[in-house]
């Protein structure tokens, strides 16, 4: 089973806070990079997306992935690693999943499952494989690291 664990765009300010922050003229350019990393590897049928709710990992959704089914959390919006784990443990499936979500909880999640540290920038995805075939068996240093990508987009 694999794992795509995917941060949001570049975001600009907000005054309306944090949760309503969109993507900046930067973010829009990124998730064109990141959909084109992303295209040949995702295969509709076989992946899941779970994403949270936020104004920027929305917009990064609809950059990225335009025709795939998402379902969006509340809970996901700056979520732990531990409320990652807890949040993919439950899901209980064999399809591969894409995470959609936000730092500090990606990158601390990400090291929790390979064993070694890990920093998600903005934009960057990380491909993780594992010999479970499900997502409740998922653990601690389990996790190899098949791709890490990140646009390069200033």
């Amino acid at each position: 089973m694999r794992l795509y664990l995917l941060r949001h765009a570049d975001a600009s300010s907000s005054s309306k806070g944090d949760f309503q922050r969109e993507l900046s003229k930067k973010g829009i350019a990124q998730c064109k990079a990141l959909s084109g990393f992303l295209s040949p590897k995702i295969k509709e049928d076989a992946v899941t997306i779970h994403s949270s709710a936020s104004q920027r990992t929305r917009q990064t959704h609809s950059y990225v992935f335009d025709t795939l089914n998402t379902t969006f959390h509340q809970t996901l919006y700056l979520a732990t690693a531990q409320d990652l784990l807890q949040f993919i443990c439950g899901l209980n499936t064999t399809r591969n999943i894409i995470l959609l979500g936000h730092n500090n909880g990606l990158s601390n999640f990400a090291s929790y499952l390979t064993g070694i540290s890990v920093g998600m920038q903005t934009a960057s995805c990380l491909a993780l494989e594992f010999s479970c075939e499900q997502s409740n068996m998922i653990s601690k240093g389990t996790a190899e690291i098949i791709t890490f990508y990140r646009c390069q987009i200033s």
